[in-house]
């Protein structure tokens, strides 16, 4: 017997992602796992930390585990080029903090 949509009742083929009667989702299509997507990924997790969680958690969800390893270099990444860019900003505002203190202590003895 073939699968029916919860709203409109229709029948449905068991590989279809919507119901082409009344659009409802009847399940998830699964994410792409491609070598162009997996580096689109990778470098927007680099580049855009805090966005890299977010498609790291999504393709967690997924069951395969393509995707799962995607979901994990994804999170890695993010939480490393965060941790980076932390650090970086801290030493670019220490420097500037000693630039403008030995100027005030130059303007002190003037």
């Amino acid at each position: 017997m073939d699968p029916l949509c919860p709203v409109c009742h229709t029948v449905v083929r068991t590989t279809d992602y919507y119901c082409f009667n009344c659009g409802k989702n009847l399940h998830e299509k699964p994410l792409s796992t491609s070598r162009t997507t997996e580096i689109m990924y990778y470098l927007g997790s680099l580049l855009l930390p805090p966005i890299g969680l977010w498609w790291g958690f999504k393709y967690l969800k997924q069951e395969d585990s393509d995707s799962k390893r995607i979901a994990y270099v994804c999170i890695a990444i993010t939480v490393v080029s965060t941790i980076l860019a932390v650090r970086w900003t801290m030493q670019f505002m220490n420097g500037i903090n000693a630039q403008v203190n030995q100027q005030l202590q130059g303007l002190q003895g003037f």
